[in-house]
């Protein structure tokens, strides 16, 4: 399924309607909630359909990627994120948020960007699976790591989980074998945009109230928030320069390691936790639609430089 040249500009209009929306009209909240679970769904198994057929079937062979991908959304993103909260946050449903969001996935917005920094699309493809694939391990263990003393369900977690990502993944397989992905693709965008609104939606609307309760540590997520995204961007670039790595190497090195399924952690605050627990992938939502804006605005003006 290709990429339309507008789905960039599109999501950044749907997020801000959703936030906006989210704050002056929610007392659709609970409708939110329940919706959220299919919007996220239908979101990853559309995203899902871009993989070429067989793809899966040979994963093997795109094996270091998909291991560096791991790296650096969980050892480095995560581990940041995870520490950095440990020291900064205090209070019990805020850290919960926060290990939520170190355990997520990669933003399926990498897509996207990838090809605006060109990077190669098996590299984008097999990173973002692996990612996938190693959250069924990695969401478990953090949470008997680090969420060990809270009363959780683990078995309704795990099941959350193998249905967010095994069922698209089944689903979207089995349109492409018979393809019907030819038929999805002409409503793709109407219903990516709508299942887009209803996740940040009814995570909006459920977290206004407690945003609204100012405290420091709102404060320090949105400091975490800041520096797992544009500090890390400047790190690792220029870790990259130091080690005279390609630049379409590097831009994939930042896309994995700067940027998390924020709409997903905050699904499954509001599924399996508390309002409060969406809060934190509320502020990781925001600052990553500015960094996202902020990496295009850049890249584009140093092309045009370029140019000229």
């Amino acid at each position: 399924m290709a990429l339309s040249p507008y789905a960039f500009y599109r999501s950044n209009v749907i997020f801000l309607i959703a936030l906006i929306c989210g704050v002056i009209l929610p007392q659709g909240f609970q409708i939110g909630s329940i919706l959220v679970l299919p919007a996220l769904t239908i979101t990853i198994t559309i995203t899902l359909l871009r993989f070429p057929r067989g793809f899966f079937r040979h994963i093997g062979s795109l094996l270091y990627s998909s291991i560096q991908g791991n790296a650096m959304n969980y050892i480095v993103s995560g581990n940041f994120i995870i520490l950095a909260g440990a020291f900064l946050i205090h209070k019990q449903e805020l850290w919960i948020g926060i290990v939520l969001v170190a355990a997520m996935p990669s933003s399926l917005e990498i897509i996207l960007l990838g090809n605006l920094l060109r990077v190669e699309k098996n590299y984008i493809f097999t990173s973002l699976a692996g990612t996938y694939l190693g959250a069924l391990l990695i969401v478990p263990l953090v949470g008997l790591c680090f969420l060990k003393y809270t009363h959780l369900n683990y078995w309704n977690i795990t099941l959350l989980i193998l249905g967010l990502i095994f069922l698209p993944l089944i689903i979207s397989r089995l349109a492409i074998e018979k393809g019907w992905d030819k038929i999805i693709e002409k409503y793709e965008e109407t219903t990516t945009d709508y299942s887009y609104f209803i996740i940040f939606y009814a995570i909006t609307a459920n977290s206004r109230n407690f945003l609204m309760n100012w405290s420091f540590d709102i404060l320090f997520i949105a400091l975490i928030a800041f520096g797992s995204t544009f500090l890390f961007y400047f790190m690792i670039r220029k870790i990259g320069f130091y080690l005279h790595e390609e630049e379409n190497k590097t831009n994939f090195f930042i896309l994995l390691g700067t940027m998390k399924n924020c709409g997903l952690a905050g699904g499954m605050a509001l599924i399996v936790f508390s309002p409060e627990v969406a809060i934190p992938s509320l502020i990781f939502a925001v600052f990553t639609f500015i960094y996202m804006n902020w990496i295009k605005y850049r890249t584009r003006h140093i092309t045009t430089l370029s140019n000229n």
